[in-house]
């Protein structure tokens, strides 16, 4: 079975300290990721307007522990206390990761701009959020990313135009099963997607789902043995509180056989003139608060978009 490990990296305390502890743990384990990382500032503390928004927020904050697990510097990162810069903050840390073999990529700029208003900016302040991402990118690793997650898995039709002009390799901006090319309103779009297979383990962790070998026992319930399994973990959760639980998740995957592998080695293996096309729908899951897109039917088009990505940004 094949395992990709996509390790969003949203915060300052992220990149400083849990993806170090990841990359330990995954080098001790001989196990490879593809390491998205937001490249801007840590607005982290200006999330507390979801509460206002979606009541599910707060309720998922109680559930995860999220202020134990992040401390108050984060929780209140953007608005008391000022914003911290991310990927500038700690360029060694990208840097070695690349060194160590591990495939970095961009998970956006201002990770809650994006996630919490990506609609109101418009086709204007996603290409700048895009702009300045793959910018601080380049300033950091001296070469072009050539993957983007978005943040929250929180896409559009805009977001997709202006990233299909980056020429990328691929994306990973939402959930599925399976990966796929990206329609919206008739609009269909070159860059391959690769969804996110599996739940998150802050969207599934609580009271009734706690102890370790509870949540290993639950990933290795729903691990598909005859496809591609994207497992999106965070350097906030599993590099950090759960690293412990990460860790044995891993060791039981191996134990049956996973081959991890990463995402780019996943998109090389891609034929794109084979590809599905798909809507992209907005929907909701158990345990994340507010939409996210998401996978959605088959489309039989009679004439699709041109495989090739335009290069330009």
């Amino acid at each position: 079975m094949d395992v990709a490990l996509k390790v969003d990296v949203d915060t300052h305390q992220g990149l400083g300290e849990g993806v170090p502890r990841l990359m330990r743990a995954l080098t001790d384990l001989g196990v490879t990721a593809t390491f998205l990382i937001a490249m801007g500032p840590d607005n982290s503390g200006r999330a507390i307007i979801r509460v206002l928004r979606n009541p599910g927020f707060l309720k998922k904050m109680r559930r995860t522990r999220a202020v134990a697990m992040y401390g108050l510097r984060t929780v209140w990162s953007g608005t008391v206390l000022p914003a911290r810069p991310i990927a500038l903050a700690f360029p060694n840390v990208m840097r070695d990761l690349a060194r160590a073999g591990f495939e970095v990529g961009v998970h956006g700029y201002d990770h809650v701009r994006w996630q919490d208003r990506l609609d109101e900016i418009g086709e204007r302040g996603i290409r700048g959020e895009i702009d300045d991402a793959f910018e601080s990118f380049r300033a950091v690793m001296g070469s072009s990313a050539q993957c983007f997650g978005a943040p929250g898995w929180r896409t559009s039709a805009s977001a997709l135009r202006v990233l299909d002009a980056v020429g990328l390799d691929y994306r990973s901006d939402t959930r599925g099963t399976a990966p796929y090319r990206c329609t919206i309103a008739g609009e269909v779009f070159a860059t391959p997607e690769i969804p996110t297979t599996l739940p998150t383990l802050d969207e599934v962790m609580g009271p009734e789902l706690a102890e370790c070998g509870a949540i290993v026992r639950f990933y290795l319930d729903r691990i598909n043995a005859e496809a591609l399994n994207v497992h999106t973990i965070h350097a906030e959760t599993e590099g950090m509180g759960q690293l412990e639980t990460f860790v044995a998740l891993v060791r039981a995957l191996k134990d049956r056989a996973a081959r991890f592998i990463q995402l780019r080695d996943a998109a090389v293996a891609l034929d794109r003139a084979a590809l599905p096309v798909c809507d992209v729908v907005r929907t909701t899951l158990p345990g994340r608060a507010g939409w996210l897109s998401a996978q959605g039917p088959q489309r039989e088009l009679a004439n699709p978009a041109p495989i090739a990505a335009t290069a330009g940004l």
